[in-house]
C-alpha cells in the first residue's frame, strides 16, 4: 500500500514488482507440482550427496556420515529413476503432516521429538501393508493393500515396560560380574548381546544403553557422567557388544538406522554395522560347527506336498544305506575344513579390529567386509553348510535329481576328497541365499569359537499348529522337527527357545517375551521341559501380563540361565528357590505327569467331518428314515460344543449322515443316505490336492467317510444309558450327561461311561485345577487336553474297580439340580457358571441375563447359592475319597 499521490514512476515500479511477485508465486506453485518436471528429485539426490565421503559437502563444512544412510543404495532402484515433482511433494507432505484421527485437523509431525524406539511402531505399521502396482503400460498406479506379514510373523513393537524386566534379570547379572573384574571397562566391552528376531532394534537399543551407562561411570568415575561421555560409551557399546538378526530385510535396515541415530556423535561417521546386524533365518541353519557332522539326514527325503513318491522313496533308501555304517556323532571337523574355518576366523578378527573414526576408515571396513563375505573360504564353508539343509527344501521330482545330494557325496565335500562343484552344490547355495539359511559359526565366527553369546534378549514370534505349515511350508516343518529334536511342531517359539540356549555361553542368559502357552501341554514339553532337563534354570518368570499396546494378548516374561542360576529365582516378583517348567514355585524339579493305564479307552475326542455336506436338517433326517427304516443305522443327531454350553436344553436340531468306518460297498447299501453324501460331499473331497499330503490323499480316496471317526468311542458308549461330555475349549470346565445315540463333534471331550461317581470327580474343582495346570489355559480359557489332563489324572484308588455310591448320589443330584436351574432361568451352561463364579452375585445380576420374570430370577439367585453349596459338598466328598481329610 502506498500513497496515491506518489510519483507515477514510483507507482509503476510498485505495480510491476507486485505483478512479478504474484506471477512468480503462481508459477512456482504450478511449476513445483508439475508432474512433467523432476528437478526436485535431482535436488534431493544432490542434497544426499552432501553427506558422502569426498562429496561436495566438505567444502560447505558438512561432515560426511558414511553408514549408507544417504547413499544411492539406500533408495535402491529409485536412484536411477526420475520422480515427478508432484509425486515427491506428495511424499514430503505425507511425511510432514498427519491428520488427527478425532478432530480431522492436519498437524505437522515433530521429528525433533521422535524417539528412536518409535522405529518399532514404524516397522509394525509397515508390516500391516504390502505395496501394489496397478494399471498397464505407461498408466501405472501405486497403492498399499492390507498385508498378512505382521499377522503371519506375530510382529509387534515391544513396549519398554516389557523390555526393562528382561534386562534386569539377565544382562544386569552379567554387568554386575563385569564390575567385579580387574578391568571393568574391558569386561563390559567384552559382553556380547544378541536379539535373533531383532525387528527394528528396540530391545538391542535398551541393552546398549544399559551397558553404556555403566561403561561411562567406569571411565569417568562419576555417578552421573556428562552427555558426551555417555554418548561415546554408547557408540562403543553398540560397535562392540550388540548383534542382531532378522528374517525381514526391512527390519534389518530399520534396526541399523535406529542404532546409527542413537550412537551418532557430531563430526564422526556412523558406525559400520553390517557385520553385526544381519538378515537371515535364525533357526534354519547350523549354530555350531560340530553340527555339520550330522551330515545329510534321511528325513530330508521324506515325501512332502509336490514330491514324486517314487523318486523320494528311492533317494530316501539310497541315503539310508549311505548312513547305516556310521554314527553321526563320529564325524569330526576335518583338518582341511578346519583350515578354511581358521582363515574365516582370522579375517573376522582383523575386520572387527579395524577403526571407524573417519569416513575413509568406514569405507575401507565396508570393502573389507564385502571381500570377507564373498571370499573363497567363507563361500566354500557356507556352501557345504547349506547342503544338508537344502535337501529338506529341494522338491523330489523328475528333473531335480541332479540337484539332490546324499550323505555319501556330502562326506566327500566335507573331507575335501571331492571338488565342491556340480548342480547339487550350486542348488544348495542358491537355496541358501533364497531362504536365507543362517549358519551362526560362519556369520559370527569369533563369538561361536569363544563359546557363544553372553546374553540373548528378544520377543520371538509365536505361531502354532497348522499355522506353521501354512506360513512357512511343509519343508520348513520337516526341517525344524529334525534339527530341533525331540521338539515337535507345537509352536515356533519353541525353536527360538532351543536356538537361544544353543547360542549361549555357559552361565549366559536368555530373556524373552512369549505367550502364556509356553507352560502348557506340548509347548511346555517341547520347550521348557527339554531346556530344563539339560541342567538350565529359570531365573525369572512373570506370568499373565496384559500387552501394554493394542495387541490383545497376555504375555509371559522369562529369563533362563544356561547352567545354574547363582541367585534366588524371581516368580511374579517374589523370590523362590526354583521355578518349574509349569512356571510354578517348586522345591524340586517337576516333570510332566505320566499317562495312567487305568484311563485307557475311557476318554475320547469327537469326530472331524471334513465336509459340511454330511450335515442334514431334522426334516431331512426324518425323510431318510421314513424312506428306509435301515437309514437309522447311518443317520444320527449331531452334537457340538455350542449345543452343550449355550442351549439350556443341551439339545440339537442338526443331524448327520455317518457311515462309520465302512467300505464303500457297505455304505452304498443305504442308497438314499449314500446319494446325499455323493452329491454334497464327494465334489468337495475330489477337489483336494492329493499331492499336498497324506491326509488329503486319504480324504479324497475315502470321500464318503468322516475325516476322523473314533470307532472305539462309539463302540464303548453303544450300550450305555448315557455318557458325559465337556467342551474342549471352555471358560468353565463342566461335564453334562447326554444320550449315546449321537455323533459328537471334535469340539467335545467324551467320557465313555455312565457312572455318576466318575462324573462327580471329573466335575470337581480338584480336577479343574489339575486340567488348568497341565493343559493349555490362560486367564479365561481352558483348552482341555485328554492326554495331558484326563489321562494323567489319578482318580481315587479303586474307583474304576468298585463304584462309590456316595459320590454317585452327590454327582447325580448336583447334575440334575443344575439341569433344572438352566431350564428355569433359560440360561446355557456358560452363563450359569458366569453367575456361579461371580464374586458379587445379586438377584439383579441374575435378572439382567435371565429371560424369565423377576420371581423366577429371585428364586434362581437362591438356587445358584444352593448350587455353590452342593459343589462344595461334592468337593469335600471327593477330598475324603482320596483320604485327604486334613486338606
Amino acid at each position: 500500500v502506498f500513497p496515491t499521490d506518489a510519483p507515477k514512476e514510483q507507482r509503476d515500479i510498485h505495480r510491476h514488482y507486485y505483478s512479478v511477485v504474484r506471477l512468480r508465486r503462481l508459477s512456482e506453485k504450478r511449476y513445483l507440482a508439475d508432474r512433467r518436471r523432476h528437478d526436485l528429485w535431482l535436488a534431493l539426490q544432490v542434497t544426499f550427496r552432501l553427506f558422502e565421503t569426498d562429496g561436495p559437502g566438505q567444502k560447505l563444512g558438512i561432515a560426511p556420515l558414511a553408514g549408507d544412510l544417504f547413499s544411492p543404495a539406500a533408495v535402491r532402484s529409485l536412484s536411477g529413476c526420475t520422480l515427478g515433482n508432484d509425486v515427491l511433494l506428495k511424499c514430503l507432505r505425507a511425511l510432514g503432516l498427519y491428520r488427527h484421527p478425532d478432530s480431522g485437523q492436519l498437524i505437522r509431525v515433530n521429528y525433533a521429538a521422535l524417539n528412536v524406539e518409535e522405529f518399532g511402531s514404524v516397522y509394525e505399521g509397515l508390516l500391516e501393508y504390502e505395496p501394489e502396482f496397478t494399471g498397464e503400460d505407461r498408466d501405472i498406479g501405486f497403492s498399499f493393500r492390507k498385508g498378512e506379514e505382521r499377522a503371519a510373523t506375530g510382529s509387534h513393537y515391544t513396549p519398554d515396560e516389557l523390555v526393562q524386566p528382561l534386562i534386569r534379570h539377565s544382562l544386569d547379572h552379567l554387568i554386575a560380574e563385569c564390575l567385579k573384574s580387574d578391568d571393568p571397562q574391558v569386561a563390559l566391552l567384552d559382553l556380547r548381546v544378541a536379539d535373533i528376531a531383532c525387528g527394528s532394534g528396540h530391545i538391542l537399543l535398551a541393552a546398549a544403553r544399559r551397558i553404556a551407562t555403566e561403561l561411562a561411570v567406569v571411565r569417568t568415575g562419576e555417578e552421573q557422567p556428562s552427555p558426551p561421555a555417555y554418548r561415546t560409551a554408547l557408540r562403543d557399546s553398540i560397535r562392540q557388544c550388540i548383534y542382531g538378526v532378522d528374517l525381514n530385510p526391512l527390519a534389518v535396515e530399520l534396526c541399523k538406522v535406529a542404532l546409527w541415530l542413537e550412537a551418532h556423535i557430531p563430526g564422526l561417521p556412523l558406525n559400520f554395522l553390517d557385520h553385526h546386524i544381519k538378515c537371515g533365518n535364525a533357526i534354519v541353519g547350523f549354530a555350531r560347527r560340530e553340527e555339520l557332522g550330522m551330515g545329510v539326514s534321511t528325513e530330508a527325503f521324506k515325501t512332502l506336498a509336490g514330491d514324486d513318491k517314487e523318486i523320494a522313496a528311492a533317494w530316501r533308501k539310497s541315503n539310508k544305506s549311505a548312513r547305516k555304517d556310521r554314527v553321526t556323532a563320529e564325524i569330526e571337523f576335518p583338518s582341511g575344513m578346519r583350515g578354511h574355518l581358521d582363515a574365516v576366523l582370522d579375517e573376522w578378527r582383523s575386520l572387527s579390529a579395524l577403526p571407524e573414526d573417519t569416513p575413509v576408515q568406514i569405507d575401507a571396513k565396508k570393502d573389507r567386509f564385502a571381500a570377507f563375505a564373498q571370499g573363497e573360504h567363507a563361500e566354500l564353508l557356507r556352501t557345504i553348510a547349506d547342503i544338508p539343509v537344502a535337501q529338506f527344501y529341494i522338491h523330489k521330482v523328475a528333473g531335480n535329481e541332479a540337484k539332490l545330494v546324499t550323505d555319501t557325496e556330502f562326506r566327500g565335500y566335507w573331507r575335501g576328497s571331492q571338488a565342491l562343484q556340480g548342480q547339487g552344490a550350486q542348488a544348495a547355495r542358491s537355496l541358501g541365499e533364497q531362504k536365507r539359511f543362517f549358519h551362526w559359526f560362519l556369520e559370527f565366527p569369533e563369538i561361536m569359537e569363544q563359546g557363544g553369546f553372553d546374553c540373548i534378549l528378544g520377543n520371538p514370534p509365536y505361531l502354532g499348529g497348522k499355522k506353521l505349515s501354512n506360513s512357512y511350508g511343509y519343508n520348513f516343518c520337516n526341517y525344524v522337527t529334525w534339527a530341533f529334536k525331540p521338539a515337535g511342531l507345537s509352536n515356533l517359539v519353541v525353536f527360538f527357545l532351543i536356538r537361544f540356549m544353543s547360542l549361549l555361553k555357559t552361565n549366559g542368559y536368555a530373556a524373552f517375551i512369549t505367550t502364556n502357552s509356553i507352560k502348557d501341554g506340548t509347548v511346555r514339553r517341547d520347550g521348557l521341559e527339554n531346556v530344563l532337563a539339560e541342567g538350565n534354570e529359570i531365573a525369572m518368570a512373570n506370568r499373565g501380563i496384559n500387552w501394554p499396546g493394542q495387541a490383545n494378548v497376555v504375555v509371559t516374561l522369562l529369563s533362563i540361565a544356561r547352567g545354574k542360576h547363582q541367585a534366588d529365582s524371581i516368580l511374579d516378583g517374589r523370590s523362590v528357590s526354583r521355578i518349574s517348567a509349569l512356571l510354578e514355585d517348586e522345591g524340586a524339579r517337576e516333570s510332566s505327569p505320566l499317562v495312567l493305564s487305568e484311563q485307557a479307552n475311557r476318554g475320547y475326542m469327537g469326530s472331524v467331518l471334513k465336509g459340511d455336506g454330511f450335515l442334514i436338517s431334522q426334516r431331512q433326517a426324518e425323510e431318510l428314515i421314513s424312506e428306509s427304516e435301515s437309514s437309522s443305522d447311518v443317520v444320527f443327531r449331531f452334537i457340538n460344543g455350542k449345543d452343550i454350553t449355550t442351549n439350556p436344553g443341551q439339545g440339537s436340531d442338526r443331524w448327520v449322515v455317518c457311515f462309520h468306518d465302512w467300505d464303500e460297498s457297505v455304505a452304498g447299501k443305504y442308497e438314499a443316505a449314500f446319494l446325499h453324501v455323493m452329491e454334497n460331499v464327494k465334489p468337495h473331497r475330489l477337489s483336494y490336492d492329493e499331492n499336498k499330503n497324506s491326509e488329503s490323499r486319504k480324504l479324497k480316496k475315502y470321500w464318503w467317510l468322516f475325516g476322523r471317526y473314533s470307532r472305539a468311542l462309539y463302540e464303548n458308549i453303544e450300550k450305555l444309558d448315557r455318557c458325559f461330555v465337556a467342551t474342549s475349549t471352555t471358560k468353565h470346565l463342566s461335564f453334562s450327561a447326554v444320550g449315546v445315540q449321537c455323533v459328537f463333534q471334535n469340539t467335545l471331550f467324551i467320557l465313555a461311561l455312565d457312572r455318576w461317581d466318575v462324573f462327580a470327580v471329573a466335575q470337581s474343582t480338584l480336577h479343574e485345577v489339575w486340567a488348568r495346570k497341565y493343559s493349555g489355559s490362560n486367564a479365561t480359557t481352558l483348552r482341555y487336553s485328554p492326554s495331558d489332563c484326563f489321562g494323567t489324572f489319578a482318580f481315587p484308588a479303586g474307583l474304576w474297580q468298585t463304584a462309590d455310591s456316595d459320590l454317585a448320589e452327590i454327582g447325580e443330584r448336583y447334575h440334575e439340580y443344575r439341569k433344572v436351574l438352566m431350564q428355569s432361568l433359560w440360561l446355557g451352561l456358560t452363563k450359569i457358571y458366569n453367575l456361579f463364579h461371580a464374586a458379587d452375585l445379586t438377584p439383579e445380576m441374575v435378572s439382567k441375563v435371565s429371560r424369565k420374570d423377576a420371581d423366577t430370577t429371585n428364586a434362581g439367585y437362591e438356587a445358584l447359592l444352593e448350587l455353590r453349596r452342593m459343589h462344595v459338598e461334592m468337593d469335600l466328598a471327593i477330598r475324603d475319597a482320596y483320604g485327604w481329610q486334613d486338606l
